[in-house]
């Protein structure tokens, strides 16, 4: 759970309820230290779930009980994290508060559509300054007990000790015709047999690639004259196939490769040998792997310390 900018409290602020829906709800579906969780909020929460997990409105029942236990777990996350912060002796300032809550109002084109979109969601003013005041305070937590950076000397360490990591794998060019051996079709494997033959015999005719593929081929690439695009191994689905594809030389184009899936012809277009990534090339991306790795390992282990040593009921 990390805090990155006003702008993700924006997008999770209306997925909460009010402190005093918190404090007196219909019914609590948890408790933290004494701080209940109630369906409300966790109804809001999982409302702000299924955009990410589903592109339809609606979610079928079982999916619907997932997201409630992640929403569930999010809250009480949350709450643990805000309880800390105030164990940390962290304070919110008044001006910080007060540019949040403006970046809030801009991020809505002024404060009346903003109190518009609070009173559907049940929310008051107050109740926006109350959540902003929560997510403020874990950021300022965050930083403080999670946040990690490391060195330009530190990923130059990691990279000379694990270099196999940044090692670019060979890669190919490389356009296919496949033809699919259908086990619901009759004679599915006659069928796909014959259509390979007749497009080798079209290539070999001198027909253009790409044009018989775009004819005979039963790979969604066809649309594309059968390129694959630029692959390393783990791209064509079977093994045989690919072994051939990567045998091949440049301009070069396989004879018909016969699998248990069905018939197969390649042409190579271009080549690209494995290549050794430089620290320069690598080094920001590393930088950022590293630290949500490390953070992400950080927040776990305080949330599991927390968790020890205080009251949940759910």
């Amino acid at each position: 759970m990390k805090i990155n900018s006003l702008n993700t409290i924006l997008a999770i602020l209306l997925s909460v309820c009010s402190v005093e829906a918190a404090a007196v709800p219909e019914k609590v579906v948890a408790t933290v230290n004494g701080i209940a969780i109630g369906q409300k909020r966790v109804d809001r929460e999982v409302r702000a779930l299924i955009p990410q997990s589903s592109y339809h409105a609606t979610v079928t029942d079982e999916k619907k009980k997932e997201l409630e236990k992640k929403a569930i777990d999010q809250l009480i996350n949350k709450e643990l994290l805000s309880q800390e912060a105030k164990n940390e002796g962290i304070v919110v300032s008044a001006k910080e508060l007060s540019d949040a809550e403006e970046t809030i109002v801009k991020g809505y084109s002024g404060r009346k559509n903003l109190l518009r979109v609070l009173t559907q969601a049940g929310m008051s003013e107050n109740d926006l300054r109350y959540e902003l005041m929560a997510e403020l305070s874990i950021g300022k937590l965050y930083k403080k007990k999670i946040e990690v950076a490391f060195s330009d000397n530190d990923l130059k360490e990691y990279y000379e000790k694990n270099k196999y990591k940044f090692k670019e794998p060979e890669k190919i060019n490389v356009q296919m015709i496949y033809t699919r051996n259908d086990p619901e079709i009759k004679n599915g494997g006659e069928i796909a047999k014959k259509r390979i033959n007749d497009a080798m015999a079209k290539i070999k005719a001198g027909d253009d690639f790409e044009l018989v593929a775009e004819k005979y081929s039963n790979d969604m690439t066809r649309v594309k004259g059968g390129n694959l695009g630029m692959i390393h191994k783990g791209r064509i689905e079977n093994v045989t196939a690919e072994n051939v594809a990567f045998a091949l030389k440049k301009g070069e184009t396989s004879s018909i490769v016969e699998t248990d899936i069905g018939y197969f012809i390649f042409h190579l277009i271009d080549r690209k040998d494995a290549n050794q990534l430089d620290f320069k090339t690598v080094k920001e991306k590393l930088r950022d792997e590293l630290k949500t790795n490390r953070e992400k390992e950080k927040m776990e282990a305080l949330l599991d310390a927390l968790k020890k040593q205080s009251k949940i009921t759910r």
